[in-house]
């Protein structure tokens, strides 16, 4: 065995992986493109929401569009009630930003305006991954991270989701009181898989208040002006550079 296949085998580890997913974003971009600067504001949000409950020992392999890829491996350490409460704080802070997002929206517009329709799916599964390093880019691979990113194109007909592979089911085990379904989702190239699946209570956003400081709407919204505006000016710049090279 060569040093090189030495090397690789040293660091395949054993680890949880997770998937969240932005509910309605390709929707949303389709129907709201004319006032998209303020979507992307949206979306950016969202996304750093969940980016900050991700904390060691869980760490973030890469920004996936409007998804965000991340992984914890599993050694003598491994803590099961962290990694269970973990998974409902996502659902928990997504949806108190969404109540943010609402309270402090500075504008009627079709984005501002249907922030309810964006969900969160959270898919977890435990396998074998292989660590490698491509320039200054760390990368992640094996079946295992090939069947994560299968799970999400799934058959559940909801919005808004958390599923969990048998083989995550089994690593956790520590889910008190919290109702799953079982199910299968059967892929040609992978073949079955055992999921079980649980559907967090939707907040109805609109029979609620969620109210923040004036000071906090004053600094929110600012923020909001100055990312659209940078995004407009950007895609102004690189509409002009594209006239200029024709």
């Amino acid at each position: 065995m060569s040093a090189n296949e030495n090397r690789s085998l040293s660091n395949e580890k054993e680890a949880l992986l997770f998937f969240a997913d932005i509910s309605g974003y390709t929707q949303f971009v389709k129907k709201h493109s004319f006032s998209w600067t303020h979507g992307q504001f949206i979306i950016s949000e969202l996304l750093k929401i969940l980016l900050d409950q991700i904390e060691e020992p869980i760490k973030v392999s890469k920004i996936e569009g409007d998804a965000i890829f991340f992984y914890m491996p599993i050694d003598l350490t491994f803590d099961q009630k962290f990694v269970s409460n973990k998974l409902f704080l996502f659902f928990e802070a997504f949806n108190n930003k969404k109540l943010t997002l609402n309270s402090v929206k500075s504008c009627e517009c079709p984005c501002c305006s249907n922030v309810d329709s964006l969900k969160l799916k959270l898919i977890v599964h435990s396998g074998k991954i292989l660590i490698y390093q491509i320039n200054q880019f760390q990368e992640l691979s094996g079946l295992d991270v090939i069947t994560l990113h299968r799970l999400s194109k799934n058959k559940i007909n909801k919005n808004e989701y958390l599923l969990i592979t048998e083989n995550a089911f089994s690593r956790i085990s520590y889910f008190k009181d919290i109702i799953f379904n079982s199910n299968i989702e059967k892929y040609d190239d992978i073949g079955n898989i055992n999921t079980f699946v649980h559907f967090p209570n939707e907040i109805k956003e609109s029979n609620q208040k969620h109210e923040i400081g004036f000071l906090d709407k004053v600094i929110f919204k600012t923020r909001m002006l100055l990312y659209t505006f940078i995004l407009r000016i950007k895609v102004l710049f690189e509409r002009k550079q594209s006239e200029i090279q024709r």
